[in-house]
């Protein structure tokens, strides 16, 4: 319910003084409000001050200068905020000592204002930092590494497309390719422009609209980006990234031969008004002949797992798109019907 702290309110003794400790040795900034209030300004955050005495109403039951405890987080190293307290001749009341804080653990130091409020100033640290030996070394080598695929060293990485279009009549379309029929894989077949990832491609997005350019015969200009996809994994160690895009002005577009058999355009509200056929494939596994049965329990009647994989087929005018492609498809009409776009929406300008 409660998302985050706006501003809390002390009562203080000696308000331009208040404001001047904090401005010097916290670098907060004092702002005027209201009816000539004073507060002090910090991130998206502010501490509203209060006269002892001539305090605002509504006010807490028993304001007090003096009694506040707060712990403010900063973004300098320890080392320089000690550097800093000590020139501007603040006293550490205690610290560097860790704290456990809202959501990491705190390397905190104890200071008091003007009134001898408490101020915890802390640095957030890394969620294991107590360690020590082989476990601070381990911890180390996590520490700025980002989460990948496992074997992905062995995985092939693609890009797909999958463009909107307007139409001659205003409505948006899907484009679609047929691959050319010299294709050594996958020949006549329906599929989106897209491909396997180079060494320049600065990004995924960048191989799926590289590919595009090149196999449609579009510049890369006229091919906007809207979104990316859920990755999937496909069959043969691939990865494949999907994205969305929108081609500008395709009138130009020239086709390569060699790749593309023939390109044409369904529009979007045809798929959203059908549904899929849905077909399955159950999968099983094949030990090779000197498999070691002897090093695993239950030998050869180990339960192996098998699973099942569901292929879609959209059949529109003789066409049948199926696959990854369909998968890709399917998985966008899906999107668009969970944000409850309107069916008019796309639909024929009159």
């Amino acid at each position: 319910m409660i998302d985050s702290l706006d501003h809390l309110v002390l009562t203080v003794r000696d308000i331009e003084a208040t404001c001047q400790f904090y401005e010097r040795v916290l670098g907060m900034t004092s702002i005027t409000f209201g009816e000539n209030r004073k507060a002090l300004l910090f991130g998206n955050q502010k501490i509203n001050l209060h006269q002892a005495g001539k305090e605002w109403e509504p006010k807490a039951q028993h304001p007090v200068p003096g009694s506040a405890d707060l712990c403010l987080l900063s973004s300098w190293p320890m080392e320089k905020l000690l550097q800093h307290l000590t020139a501007c001749g603040v006293e550490i009341v205690e610290g560097p000592v860790q704290r456990t804080g809202a959501k990491a653990p705190l390397l905190s130091i104890y200071l008091r204002d003007p009134d001898e409020n408490l101020i915890e100033i802390a640095n957030q640290l890394d969620s294991f930092s107590a360690g020590s030996g082989e476990a601070t070394a381990i911890a180390q080598l996590f520490k700025d590494r980002e989460q990948g695929i496992m074997g992905e060293q062995r995985l092939g990485f693609f890009s797909v497309l999958l463009p909107l279009v307007t139409m001659d009549d205003g409505r948006l379309g899907i484009l679609f390719e047929k691959r050319a029929s010299t294709m050594r894989r996958q020949a006549d077949e329906i599929c989106f422009p897209g491909g396997r990832k180079e060494e320049d491609d600065e990004s995924n997005w960048a191989t799926a609209r590289r590919e595009t350019s090149e196999e449609l015969g579009l510049p890369m200009e006229q091919i906007e980006y809207i979104g990316a996809l859920d990755i999937l994994l496909g069959p043969g160690s691939s990865c494949v990234y999907p994205f969305v895009g929108y081609l500008k002005q395709i009138e130009g577009m020239k086709p390569n031969p060699d790749e593309v058999g023939e390109v044409f355009i369904i529009p979007l509200d045809t798929f959203r008004s059908m549904q899929p056929a849905r077909h399955r494939v159950t999968m099983f596994m094949e030990a090779e002949k000197d498999f070691p049965f002897h090093l695993i329990p239950g030998g050869r009647r180990s339960p192996w797992r098998t699973g099942q994989l569901e292929h879609l087929f959209y059949e529109i005018d003789g066409r049948v798109i199926w696959g990854m492609t369909a998968r890709v498809l399917a998985h966008f009409i899906e999107l668009i019907e969970e944000y409850e776009l309107p069916h008019e929406w796309g639909k024929r300008v009159e």
